[in-house]
């Protein structure tokens, strides 16, 4: 009887031990992909940097430019000034 249980427990280690290799041949494939995810995590540095240098160019030329404020003012002058000078041919060509 003994016989018989250790010749199972020796068919299932067979099982057991296919089942490894199965799994140890995924891992190395695993392995690789991420070797391949790795290099290109490296690359992806670089170009972070340059899109941070960029961001801040774009960054500098945005609070450059004229608020609405600015903009409406400086309208709203161009027009008074307009009329002023426009008010003034007038009433100097009724003379």
């Amino acid at each position: 009887m003994l016989e018989q249980r250790v010749a199972r427990l020796e068919d299932d280690m067979k099982e057991v031990k296919a089942s490894l290799k199965t799994v140890e041949s995924r891992l190395g494939a695993i392995e690789i992909v991420l070797a391949r995810i790795d290099g290109r995590l490296d690359g992806i540095d670089g170009r972070i940097a340059g899109l941070e240098g960029r961001i801040a160019g774009v960054d500098a030329r945005v609070s450059g430019l004229p608020t609405t404020w600015t903009i409406l003012t400086i309208t709203f002058t161009t027009w008074a000034v307009g009329s002023g000078i426009l008010i003034f041919a007038l009433n100097f060509l009724k003379r």
